[in-house]
């Protein structure tokens, strides 16, 4: 047997070495890797947490679904049925914070998580929600994407799979490149959620909906800049007319579609 001595093996023979070990189809990395350094090897879920366990997480999931859902409609139907007439009489414009800030009140979430649960509530009637059965996260992010039903129906064809993986074989689907998105996990407990941002170059995913969402927050900034600024009586009226007058347009623009 011939002795290799190591001080004469050259870059090229590196290099042969390793590719010959590696085209045998013997070979694999992170098989021995995990043999020889037992930490390196991860834990599958299953047997992490016992199937009862899985289970019952699996049921709290779903009711905390629903219950997002929940608190979702109870701010769209407020928001909807805000008396702009007696609102006006009183001198005092209820804005969507002030809803999404009461709601949460009654709930023990902030008027942030709200509005999470409203964007979703009021985008997906309950006809989309019951065809499928997926964690109210995803929602969030469906709630963004050009065709949403498309990313509803990968996270149900596929439950094991978590909210990015469905994202990201969503845009390998379309084609395109995943965006880089801001991450707005929400700070209370309401559950581990993330709201994609619109995108700015679809509009087959509905321009109507990146205006009316636009429209909203520029009311929402109005009501709440009007009360802190000291304005003549004639200047706070104008502008509320403003006010209500986007809200006349939003209100035409949903009714075209």
């Amino acid at each position: 047997m011939d002795i290799i001595n190591l001080d004469e093996i050259t870059n090229i023979d590196t290099d042969e070495i390793v590719k010959s070990v590696l085209d045998s189809g013997d070979f694999n990395p992170t098989r021995e890797m995990g043999n020889y350094l037992p930490y390196t090897r991860k834990a599958s879920i299953d047997s992490i947490v016992p199937i009862d366990y899985q289970n019952r997480l699996m049921e709290v999931d779903f009711v905390l679904s629903n219950c997002y859902f929940l608190i979702g409609d109870i701010a769209t139907d407020l928001v909807n049925s805000v008396n702009r007439t007696r609102s006006q009489e009183l001198g005092k414009l209820i804005s969507k914070t002030d809803i999404f800030e009461a709601v949460g009140f009654f709930c023990h979430r902030s008027a942030r998580a709200v509005r999470f649960y409203y964007e979703a509530a009021s985008h997906f009637p309950p006809e989309i929600r019951n065809k499928y059965d997926v964690p109210f996260n995803v929602y969030g992010i469906a709630r963004w994407v050009k065709q949403p039903e498309l990313l509803l129906q990968l996270a149900s064809e596929n439950p094991m799979w978590s909210a990015e993986k469905v994202r990201a074989e969503y845009y390998k689907q379309i084609g395109e490149e995943v965006p880089v998105r801001e991450s707005k996990e929400v700070p209370d407990s309401g559950a581990e959620l993330e709201q994609e941002l619109p995108e700015s170059t679809a509009p087959s995913m509905g321009f109507k909906t990146v205006l009316l969402s636009k429209l909203d927050h520029t009311v929402d900034d109005l009501r709440e800049i009007i009360v802190k600024i000291p304005l003549p009586v004639s200047t706070r009226k104008r502008i509320g007319d403003v006010i209500y007058e986007i809200i006349d347009i939003e209100g035409e623009i949903r009714r075209e579609t």
